[in-house]
């Protein structure tokens, strides 16, 4: 990812290497996905390969069908990574954003304007950060440690598969 937006030319590249790869990950032939879009072939396969005018609407239908995050696919064309569309595809993080986005808008009102650009910035990357720390702690917490130690709790023993102390 660049520190740039790319300009709206680049953004048909990344529109369509978003869609392709949330279409694969699904499973999904293109044929599949312009039926229950409710499209001709051929205009899908324009749209799926970026070409024309970005449409949120059919962004959003894509998202539908492929049970994707809609803002997701928007945010990786706009900032130029790809990856964030299929990575945010099951967890739905950008939606997520914008719901709760949405909800503080709710409760400020006009005072979001009053807001410093400097705090929310500041907001923002803890809120990244934290949300780094939380994976970065899942990834260290290996799936046996995790049986483990659940076992434990349990006041069961589960012996470690890889030690050869343990008789098989």
């Amino acid at each position: 990812m660049t520190s740039e937006r790319p300009p709206p030319a680049a953004w048909g590249k990344h529109l369509a290497a978003s869609l392709r790869a949330i279409r694969k990950a699904r499973g999904l032939s293109a044929a599949q996905v312009a039926e229950r879009m409710g499209m001709d072939r051929r205009n899908y396969a324009n749209f799926e390969g970026g070409r024309g005018r970005l449409s949120v609407t059919r962004v959003l239908a894509f998202a539908e069908v492929t049970d994707s995050d809609a803002w997701a696919i928007l945010a990786a064309v706009l900032i130029g990574a790809p990856r964030l569309a299929l990575d945010a595809a099951d967890n739905k993080m950008l939606l997520a954003f914008f719901i709760l986005l949405g909800e503080f808008e709710g409760r400020l009102g006009e005072k979001v304007r009053l807001l410093d650009t400097a705090d929310v910035v500041t907001a923002f990357a803890a809120s990244f950060r934290e949300l780094e720390d939380l994976l970065a702690e899942r990834q260290a917490r290996k799936p046996a440690d995790w049986l483990r130690e659940g076992a434990a709790r349990l006041g069961l023993k589960v012996p470690d598969p890889l030690s050869e102390d343990e008789p098989s």
